[in-house]
């Protein structure tokens, strides 16, 4: 069961929902997806939501009267 759900989640066109709370299976079956697996227009959206995280860390940090930079606020969370 648990090889047919990862099989359509690779290859199939449409999206295939998994509850993972409630669902049991093996993290050795999770295919590995690393960027140059992406299409184009994946990379696109993946570095766009990258740049605005990006900004919204910048925004935790300062720079004082000296011209040193300090952290005010912690990270947010992606």
């Amino acid at each position: 069961m648990h090889q047919h759900i990862f099989w359509h989640a690779r290859w199939d066109r449409f999206i295939v929902k998994i509850n993972m709370s409630t669902t049991e299976f093996d993290t050795e079956n999770i295919i590995a997806v690393t960027e140059v697996d992406l299409r184009d227009e994946q990379k696109q959206a993946m570095a766009k939501a990258m740049e605005e995280y990006k900004q919204l860390c910048l925004i935790s940090f300062s720079v004082n009267r000296s011209g040193e930079v300090i952290q005010k606020l912690e990270l947010p969370m992606p």
